[in-house]
């Protein structure tokens, strides 16, 4: 019998307490709530364009110096692209990526464009990192939360630095040429020509090349990352605004700090269905306020997210029509 695949079986199980929550809180109650923010929806759905265009910086700063003259309009669609269908395709953890290098091949080798995008996400997971780590060293503290959670969140985030950490060693080195090698090891014999080993030792010498003579832009890149995760609490403030929940700028902070450190830890779940839903009425109610809103706020995100990866399924298909969604030439 066939293994469920995990990723749907977490989706299911998001869809549950999604389910559960509304049920649980009322349909018509979290439904009025949401239709108290009017207009507000025009500001909500077009402040995204500030974090997306701080982490597409960051992802420019991952190249190459020499690789660095993709246009940052292109890199725009790119991120779009990539972004939708990570959110809209179930089980797509790191579709998105492999996308993103499969539509660079224009423009550079492909050990540069996989090096770029590798480089990327471990920028971003330490940008979020780093947002964290200042969401509650200066935020969490003046806002209205729950005695007794901050040290759990400390030992949670310190965990989280100690992995980014042994990734970044396996990257310098040489992560992708000695996975290579562990899976030659273990295949048949007729199979192991089929390994790209010349292609995994070009992405190490790219990678290692990047964080070895380019420290700035790689700083650079994590400060950008960071910069995008910590404009999501402008969003925070919005919803809240327009739900008529009243917050100081350090309580949106807090959210929004809480939520991307949920959101890192459930990354496994498609579309963050449920947790996106659920994580905001725990945070709601760690600080004091209305789960009901927490849930609306939830719901609201949920709608803004869709919003955007429709646009990033539509950059997609700009793409096709280039014909860089074509195969390769040999």
């Amino acid at each position: 019998m066939k293994r469920p695949d995990p990723h749907l079986l977490a989706g299911a199980l998001g869809a549950l307490v999604l389910a559960f929550l509304l049920h649980r809180l009322g349909w018509a109650e979290v439904l009025a709530e949401m239709r108290r923010v009017g207009w507000g929806w025009v500001l909500i759905l077009g402040q995204e364009i500030l974090p997306i265009l701080a982490n597409t910086w960051g992802w420019h700063y991952t190249f190459l110096q020499e690789e660095r003259r993709v246009p940052f309009g292109r890199l725009l669609r790119l991120r779009l692209a990539g972004d939708g269908f990570n959110y809209l395709i179930p089980s797509a953890t790191v579709g998105g990526e492999l996308l993103r290098i499969h539509l660079l091949r224009r423009e550079m080798a492909l050990a540069a464009s996989a090096a770029s995008v590798t480089v990327a996400k471990f920028t971003q997971m330490l940008g979020q990192a780093l947002f964290i780590g200042l969401g509650l060293l200066a935020a969490a503290p003046l806002a209205p939360l729950r005695p007794g959670l901050l040290p759990v969140l400390w030992g949670l985030l310190l965990g989280c630095l100690l992995v980014l950490g042994v990734v970044l060693a396996a990257l310098w080195w040489g992560l992708f040429s000695r996975l290579t090698g562990l899976v030659r090891r273990w295949l048949p014999t007729r199979f192991k020509g089929l390994l790209p080993v010349d292609q995994a030792a070009a992405l190490d010498r790219d990678i290692a090349a990047f964080l070895g003579e380019d420290q700035p832009a790689f700083w650079l890149s994590v400060l950008l990352f960071g910069l995008a995760w910590a404009l999501g609490s402008v969003e925070v403030f919005l919803i809240c605004h327009f739900l008529g929940v009243p917050v100081s700028l350090a309580t949106a902070v807090t959210i929004e700090t809480l939520s991307v450190f949920i959101d890192g830890v459930l990354f496994f779940v498609p579309g963050k269905l449920g947790t996106q839903e659920g994580g905001k009425v725990l945070i709601f109610l760690s600080l004091g306020l209305p789960p009901v809103s927490g849930l609306a706020f939830g719901l609201i995100r949920r709608l803004r997210e869709l919003f955007w990866a429709s646009l990033g399924v539509a950059c997609l298909l700009t793409f096709r029509e280039e014909g860089t969604l074509a195969k390769p030439d040999n």
